[in-house]
């Protein structure tokens, strides 16, 4: 049989499909790989599908929608959805062109369906039939990540620009233990409740064969780990602090929650190579930071993160979020205030977005924050606020999400009070696009700092 994957144009590996890719060549079947940018009329005609697949984001799940009904009616096959959308929001396959849906954890789930791909009693996996929706429960998480086989790589590979690229992206773990309210991870726990470990870590010895193969089939410089929380396993860490630099030697960057970083820690991560890593802030302000976003870690915390960095010569990417509900322009400021005492080698700014689902995303649908659908939420959480704001501070947000990171870089203009002047401005064509090129002149110098070259 004939798998293809669709998806939107990447510029770094989609590692979900490339995971599933490989549990479906492991059955012996023919797998490939699309984009929608392509001939996609041309690519199903010569490949012929018998199935094919989508991974689908919240804030595309119309696009794909709509891509799939146009290929349906044209091409016969039979077509799944999986990804983040389909598991938190699996009822949307009910009035959509799709034939199944997929819920987490997909690398077992469709190797049972391939092997038995006419019975609707599939675990993960929701049908549509004539008399409805076949909805069938999840199995256990995956206990054991090293019995589940190494991304396709030749999936992606084909792709000149992912092959050649500098940087090749791994992921050491799955599962995050915190409960942060803007995100899926409480809902994915709920969703495998008493069906296994929430959080699992593949052994050292599995991660760094991957890589090692990946850098010998193709030009590496730069390891990045996608892990939410690489720091969380001080045992495996120091295994991997020792191994690492033996093995691969090579530079990497890595996420890391700033509680979860002390001297030991720090010092592993300088010893194993590490050359930059994400921490998030999120908000300067403790109410909204604890209470509404239920980070649980102090001020005090981040500064102390953001310093144990530097002491070890680790650059950093401080993440935030302005717009936060129950927050204002006084919070955002605050969020600026603790970027600028910290000094991170970029400031990386988003404007919250409430996704249904997460509890936040819950909260302000009932405080009356947000009125609006989820298909008005797109994958950019750059641009602008979709909540129930006053016109004048939808106007400062978006202004200051493209200023933030020139007045951490340069404190001494926030200092002088020109950051309330500039965020008030109109948004002309002329201010916006100067701000856009304000904004990726530090996106691009903050990446030239992560990872010691343009990318």
């Amino acid at each position: 049989m004939k798998f293809l994957f669709i998806t939107k144009p990447f510029f770094i590996e989609p590692l979900g499909i490339m995971y599933i890719s490989s549990a479906i060549r492991k059955l012996g079947h023919d797998v490939d790989l699309a984009i929608t940018s392509e001939d996609l009329y041309k690519k199903m005609e010569l490949f012929n599908p018998d199935f094919v697949g989508y991974s689908i984001m919240t804030g595309d799940q119309d696009f794909y929608d709509n891509l799939n009904r146009d290929l349906k009616s044209r091409f016969k096959f039979f077509s799944i959805a999986g990804g983040p959308h389909p598991t938190f929001f699996p009822e949307f396959l009910e009035n959509s062109s799709f034939d199944a849906i997929c819920l987490g954890e997909g690398e077992t789930a469709i190797q049972q369906f391939l092997n038995n791909p006419y019975s609707l009693q599939i675990s993960n996996f929701w049908f549509k039939t004539n008399n409805g929706i076949i909805k069938n429960p999840v199995q256990p998480l995956i206990d054991s990540l090293d019995n589940i086989p190494f991304p396709d790589r030749g999936i992606v590979f084909k792709f000149q620009q992912i092959k050649e690229g500098p940087i090749k992206h791994f992921i050491a773990s799955r599962g995050c233990p915190f409960n942060c309210s803007y995100c899926f991870n409480e809902s994915f726990s709920k969703l495998y409740n008493g069906k296994g470990r929430r959080t699992r870590f593949r052994s050292v010895d599995n991660l760094l064969e991957e890589i090692k193969q990946v850098i010998e089939n193709s030009p590496t410089r730069f390891v990045y780990f996608q892990d939410d929380t690489f720091t969380l396993d001080s045992n495996w860490l120091k295994e991997f602090a020792e191994k690492y630099p033996q093995k691969i030697r090579l530079p990497f960057h890595c996420h890391i929650r700033p509680n979860t970083l002390n001297e030991e820690t720090a010092s592993l991560l300088k010893n194993a190579g590490c050359y930059s890593a994400h921490i998030a802030a999120e908000s300067g302000n403790d109410h909204l930071r604890n209470q509404i976003l239920n980070r649980n870690m102090t001020k005090e915390q981040i500064i102390s993160a953001s310093k144990l960095l530097k002491k070890n010569d680790i650059k950093f990417m401080l993440q935030n979020i302005l717009g936060i509900p129950e927050g204002n322009l006084e919070s955002d400021i605050e969020t600026l205030e603790l970027n600028i005492e910290c000094q991170p080698d970029y400031a990386w700014v988003s404007i919250f977005q409430p996704y249904p689902g997460t509890k936040l995303g819950e909260f302000c649908k009932e405080k009356g924050y947000y009125s609006g659908d989820f298909r008005d939420l797109g994958n950019n959480f750059f641009d602008s606020s979709k909540l129930n704001f006053s016109e004048e501070y939808k106007l400062q947000l978006a202004n200051m999400q493209k200023l933030f990171a020139i007045f951490v870089e340069y404190p001494d203009l926030y200092k002088v009070g020109l950051l309330s002047v500039l965020i008030n401005l109109p948004q002309t064509e002329s201010t916006k696009k100067v701000f856009q090129e304000i904004y990726k002149k530090f996106r691009n110098l903050g990446d030239r700092r992560l990872y010691g070259f343009d990318l």
